[in-house]
């Protein structure tokens, strides 16, 4: 349908647009007649025209022509308070020339009546016929509004183009400075930024007057021994077009990140125009979790020693503010640390406050789930290890290196956090907010509290935040208000965890989810893992160690926790787990940190290989020394058998081992003289008692007799026997 101020857009047969018309006036009577005037062009503005209103009907039908619903010229017609305030007055002048001819329709739209209402208004208003016509056209093209005879300023000075000059603008420089900007400098301007303000982080002022060396010199002296170039100020664009040109150049954001860099700009000078809600659905969505240095000093286990900082894990829910898990080690940031963080999260909280001597009951902190989605940053979670959270149901979701901003709920608990270690722990070791300065008091002298006693501080200052009012920036749904929803995080929680959102697993398949993984060896001395020896039940029974492999294998896939060997696990063929412990063997090393066991191998690797470069030494020289023995005593015992047969040799060789026998023995007995006397005494003037050793020699010397009489008469019989 049809009806006055309709804009009709006509087109081309390539279905192109080729002018904007707008109705004016349609004929009361049977729609016979309509008013168009054509609105295309504003500079050239035209006369209304009668068209035939079925004619503009089958143009519609056909195509050729369709109506549209957004006026071309509504920042006129309906411009803003403050424009219209400024201007109305001289609208109102305007509109009150022609108010009385502009509703004499159709009449006015009529040339030859027109004529003689023009002369009316002119001998009236004292106005000009072509002022009257300016009017008119305005009055129409804009749809017969009264705003439409408003200056129009909008499109005043080219809007979004660069303007050429020739000159200098503006008001003469008062230090008759009149040089004049070309394209060339603006090239110059925008190297020099990049350079000097950008890549050397230089100032403005710093940045021009670089450039005016570099570039503008008029040439150069010398002092000092090196070149120094000539500045002519008048012959160079000064800072203040430099200035300019930088603000026109580059935007807010652009100029801070020039200064400060791309991360800070991304965070700081950013807009804040999102809405958190739109990534998170409800409870168990999404959490995030993230470490940081605790601002307290901790103190060991017999309070002799400070240890410093605790590490701290938090694990939040985003949707509810929900402090889900934590983790509070000696250790420093790492990916077992986190995995303990994530199953405390998991984990029921009544026997993990139990563990520290604190009695709760289960709605005082019922956080027991996992969650769909986890961020965290580029440090633990950009691991391999990642992958296993796959397994128990949930994503990983990383921040950039640096954006902070990106995880701001964890990042702002955090804060918290601190602030209440120094305003609870004051007297007990907790640093100040700020970097030490002179006189401020150390917190090294007042550490208090070991890990054990810290750890019963988180717990009792997360659930009492759990059960505090969530900030004035929380989003409260129609759903919340309508169901009256506590507003804190424990209410929010106990809420929105009805949605299905979270899951639960057995803690030991969560575990062995969470540890990491590695292949270990099945062999006959048990399962083989970082140098130790693990045996278990089912391997006993099915006899891995005497095979030396399960079904067929020769390797397994074990999870383990490097703080403590004591155990590994393994799954078996039906999904179950199963622990194995160390073999007796390797039983020393049972509560060890696997770092420790490390270490300990190193030292034995290292040792060995110490003792295996002096063994070679020591074998050299008991190699040379072998070879010089055997030498002489080859040349010794071929001197002493020179002629004489090796049958002669090996006779009397019974009676000869007994003689040296006896001979070695009285020379190594511990009843010998010489080993009795004390050490140092001179013998020869000792009261020596001599063994009566006369009828001794005698008769040794009647046995050597026998001995050559028999001798002899063996040699005879054996010449007899081979003759």
């Amino acid at each position: 349908m049809l009806i006055e101020n309709n804009i009709i857009e006509y087109l081309d047969v390539d279905l192109r647009p080729v002018g904007l018309e707008r109705v004016l006036w349609i004929s009361p009577e049977n729609n016979e007649e309509v008013v168009l005037v054509d609105i295309t062009d504003e500079k050239s503005k035209q006369f209304p025209y009668f068209k035939k209103f079925k004619q503009l009907e089958d143009d519609i039908r056909a195509g050729r022509a369709r109506i549209i619903e957004t006026d071309p010229d509504l920042r006129l017609i309906s411009p803003e308070e403050s424009y219209l305030n400024k201007y109305k007055v001289s609208r109102d002048i305007n509109w009150n020339v022609i108010k009385d001819i502009v509703i004499r329709e159709p009449e006015i739209y009529v040339s030859q009546l027109r004529g003689p209402m023009i002369e009316e208004v002119k001998e009236k208003n004292k106005k000009s016929k072509k002022e009257i016509y300016k009017l008119l056209k305005k009055y129409w093209f804009y749809g017969k509004s009264k705003n439409g005879l408003l200056r129009n300023y909008f499109n005043c000075g080219a809007p979004g183009k660069e303007r050429t000059y020739k000159k200098k603008t503006g008001p003469k420089s008062s230090d008759g400075n009149s040089y004049f900007v070309t394209e060339k400098d603006k090239d110059i301007f925008r190297k020099a930024i990049n350079k000097y303000h950008i890549d050397q982080n230089m100032n403005l002022t710093a940045t021009h007057q670089h450039m005016c060396e570099s570039y503008y010199n008029s040439g150069y002296y010398r002092k000092y021994g090196v070149l120094v170039p000539i500045i002519e100020p008048d012959k160079a664009p000064t800072l203040r077009q430099l200035r300019y040109w930088y603000d026109k150049e580059y935007s807010y954001s652009e100029k801070y990140k020039n200064r400060h860099g791309k991360r800070k700009a991304d965070m700081e000078a950013r807009a804040f125009q999102g809405n958190e809600k739109e990534r998170i659905l409800s409870v168990g969505y999404l959490f995030e979790i993230d470490s940081t240095p605790a601002d307290i000093i901790l103190v060991s286990e017999d309070r002799q020693t400070n240890i410093g900082t605790p590490t701290l894990y938090i694990v939040k829910d985003v949707f509810s503010r929900m402090i889900t898990g934590f983790h509070a080690s000696l250790a420093p940031p790492s990916t077992i640390e986190q995995m303990v963080a994530i199953e405390n999260a998991a984990s029921n909280k009544v026997e993990f406050c139990r563990e520290y001597g604190i009695e709760i009951e289960e709605e005082d902190w019922p956080c027991e789930n996992l969650p769909q989605f986890l961020n965290g940053d580029r440090g633990e979670l950009k691991t391999k290890w990642a992958e296993n959270l796959v397994n128990i149901k949930v994503d990983v979701s990383n921040a950039p290196s640096y954006r902070g901003d990106l995880k701001p709920y964890i990042e702002q608990h955090f804060r918290i956090t601190n602030d209440k270690i120094r305003e609870l722990l004051s007297k007990a070791g907790a640093k100040p907010g700020h970097a030490k300065k002179r006189g401020d008091k150390d917190p090294e002298r007042s550490a208090a509290l070991t890990i054990y006693e810290f750890t019963q501080f988180m717990i009792l200052q997360i659930i009492a935040f759990n059960k505090s009012a969530l900030n004035k920036e929380f989003f409260v749904t129609k759903e919340m208000f309508e169901d009256k929803v506590e507003l804190t995080p424990i209410g929010v929680w106990s809420w929105g965890k009805e949605k299905k959102l979270l899951h639960q697993i057995p803690r030991p398949l969560l575990r062995y989810n969470l540890l990491p993984k590695s292949n270990a060896s099945i062999t006959k001395w048990g399962i083989e893992f970082s140098e130790l020896c693990y045996t278990c039940e089912t391997g006993i029974k099915e006899g891995w160690f005497e095979r030396g492999t399960m079904n067929g294998k020769g390797s397994i896939v074990v999870s383990y926790d490097p703080r403590n060997v004591s155990s590994i696990f393994i799954r078996l063929k039906n999904g179950k787990l199963e622990r194995c412990i160390l073999t007796e063997k390797f039983k020393e090393y049972e509560g060890l940190h696997l770092e420790e066991v490390k270490a300990i191998c190193k030292y034995k690797k290292e040792q060995l290989k110490i003792n295996e470069i002096a063994e070679k030494q020591h074998q050299a020289e008991l190699n040379a020394f072998s070879k010089e023995l055997v030498r002489k005593a080859i040349k010794q015992t071929k001197d002493a058998n020179n002629g004489i047969s090796l049958y002669k040799r090996k006779q009397d060789k019974k009676a000869t081992r007994k003689s040296e026998s006896r001979s070695v023995g009285s020379e190594n007995a511990w009843t010998k003289n010489s080993n009795l006397l004390p050490e140092g005494k001179n013998t020869k003037n000792s009261a020596v008692i001599e063994f009566p050793n006369k009828g001794f020699s005698k008769e040794s010397n009647e046995h050597s007799n026998i001995h050559n009489v028999f001798k002899k008469n063996n040699e005879r019989r054996r010449d007899r026997e081979l003759e």
